[in-house]
């Protein structure tokens, strides 16, 4: 039988979370463009779900639309543009410490 090679292989320790009930607080945080964002794969939602090699790395928002968000993500030297709903994604913590710092 051949061996399957979908996105989602070998991820069953990566896009598995506990049954934890979650508010809909995350999703209503106000994103703009130039914000830091990390990329959290929810795996409770399948639809504009970014690939699990991008899972924690943080990007910064491009573009807001209604339900999505246009996420550029720098993996070694390229740019990726990742479009995907906003319970995939969070904010990012050290934000406000990066620009004190600067």
């Amino acid at each position: 039988m051949p061996r399957s090679h979908g996105t989602r292989r070998k991820a069953r320790s990566i896009l598995t979370k506990d049954n934890v009930v979650r508010g809909i607080s995350y999703l209503l945080h106000d994103y703009k463009v130039g914000d830091k964002v990390v990329v959290d794969v929810d795996p409770r939602e399948h639809d504009t779900t970014p690939h699990r090699r991008f899972h924690g790395r943080v990007g910064v928002v491009e573009a807001v639309g209604k339900r999505t968000l246009r996420v550029a993500v720098v993996f070694g030297d390229k740019k990726k543009i990742l479009q995907t709903r906003l319970n995939h994604i969070k904010p990012f913590a050290g934000a406000s410490e990066g620009a004190k710092g600067e």
